[in-house]
């Protein structure tokens, strides 16, 4: 009876530490949250600028004129995943998996990994991948992001990939999340022909500024996905955690639910020996 309550109080204490832990990796999730939630929001303002210029130049422009809208010349296409470094993020990675085995073609297109987690799953999946941004997502350092987008910038350029595409992780609320695909070359941005009432003027001229704004607008939209994706990621763990420190809860209240019944147990038959022994 000693040997099953001790057993019985090791688990509870183990299980005490163990949501200390989950309790701390919660609160860190949910300081990053608010971090690069903030990050997010200032970030999208800019990025839907960005899209707007870029819009109202190709609308203007003539369409035999426009660079960027056709597809490059290469017989794949260059898919960049976001995944996460780090586990303990619930269904966020996994989600992201079962997205690209669902949507994505071994033959056709060729991965570029960021997150260490997706860069060993894509492996053995047997996906042909390009590793040398894997952990650009470990700081978020914006020089990075801009390496990065000068990289497949020039890659479409000149022709070695049909396109390139983006998978990353839609924010949408704390608690839903969906792994999105979208196009980065060839750009989709036939808008309308703006009506000022009077000519415009391009300084120095409009194919100009679109080679000028593109790049950045590429950086910048890649900027926010991998922001958006981090935000996820952390709105994730923060969940998981939740869930484990309420799980660890009513793992200890039935363990010391157990733990009491046992000790009363034992209390009992003390007793009852006690007594027996008098009556002899």
């Amino acid at each position: 009876m000693a040997q099953a309550l001790n057993k019985t109080k090791r688990r509870i204490a183990s299980v005490k530490s163990t949501k200390k832990i989950t309790e701390a990796m919660e609160l860190v999730a949910t300081v990053k949250l608010k971090k690069f939630k903030n990050k997010m929001e200032a970030n999208q303002f800019y990025v839907r600028e960005i899209e707007d210029i870029i819009s109202h130049l190709f609308g203007v422009l003539g369409n035999e004129e426009k660079p960027y809208i056709s597809q490059g010349k290469g017989e794949k296409n260059l898919v960049v995943v976001i995944n996460s470094n780090l586990g303990l993020c619930a269904s966020y990675n996994s989600n992201v998996f079962n997205f690209v085995n669902k949507n994505l073609d071994k033959n056709k297109d060729t991965l570029m990994t960021i997150g260490i987690k997706g860069e060993l799953n894509y492996e053995r999946e047997g996906f042909e991948i390009n590793k040398d941004y894997s952990s650009i997502n470990d700081k978020l350092d914006y020089s990075d992001v801009i390496k990065l987008g000068r990289y497949l910038h020039s890659e479409f350029l000149k022709g070695a990939y049909k396109s390139i595409k983006l998978v990353y992780t839609k924010y949408i609320n704390s608690l839903r999340f969906e792994p999105t695909l979208v196009t980065l070359f060839p750009l989709n941005r036939e808008g309308e022909t703006p009506s000022y009432g009077y000519e415009p003027i391009y300084d120095p001229n409009l194919k100009t500024l679109i080679e000028e704004l593109v790049p950045i607008y590429i950086t910048s939209s890649l900027y926010q996905k991998l922001i958006e994706s981090t935000v996820s990621e952390q709105a994730s763990r923060r969940t998981a955690m939740e869930n484990a420190n309420d799980n660890a809860d009513e793992l200890i209240d039935k363990l010391t639910i157990e733990f009491n019944k046992a000790r009363q147990a034992a209390i009992t038959q003390e007793i009852t020996e006690v007594v027996a022994g008098q009556q002899e």
